[in-house]
């Protein structure tokens, strides 16, 4: 329920409204553009060069990297392919496994002297026993022989 004076000037504002709106649509956005890329560039193009210098470093370090691997990896494949060292390690792994054989049996051998000197150790201890034992026996019968013999009387 509006009044009349109040339509009027609800006329009057639209009126001035799509006015504006029509030149708005006329107005050339070009400079607003460039002014706004200008911005934006203003405010990325320092990171986006420093992220630009720290990418080309990298890539210069990978390259060097992989450089440095790939000699590597050509003198690996250049012994690998190195007759006289592949005989080398041939005869490396059979003189091993002749090492190993020979400490076998030097353990065996070790083992086996040592139970020789025990057993000799207990022969040695028996004889000696058997010979102590002897002598007591025939300190036992020049005993006897003495007591036998008689003793002379002293008057």
């Amino acid at each position: 329920m509006m009044t009349d004076l109040e339509e009027s000037e609800v006329k009057k504002v639209q009126s001035k409204i799509v006015t504006r709106d029509g030149d708005d649509e006329q107005q050339d956005f070009s400079e607003a553009a460039k002014k706004l890329a200008e911005g934006l560039l203003s405010i990325y193009k320092s990171p986006l060069e420093q992220v630009h210098k720290e990418l080309t470093e990298v890539t210069g370090k990978q390259q060097a990297l992989l450089n440095q691997m790939q000699g590597e990896n050509k003198k690996l494949q250049e012994t690998y392919e190195d007759v006289d060292l592949n005989k080398m390690f041939q005869t490396v792994k059979v003189y091993q496994g002749k090492l190993s054989i020979m400490k076998k049996e030097m353990a065996s051998i070790h083992e086996r002297t040592f139970k020789l000197k025990k057993r000799a150790l207990r022969l040695q201890q028996m004889k000696q026993k058997e010979a102590l034992n002897r002598e007591q026996q025939r300190e036992q019968e020049i005993r006897r022989e003495q007591d036998l013999i008689g003793k002379p009387v002293i008057s």
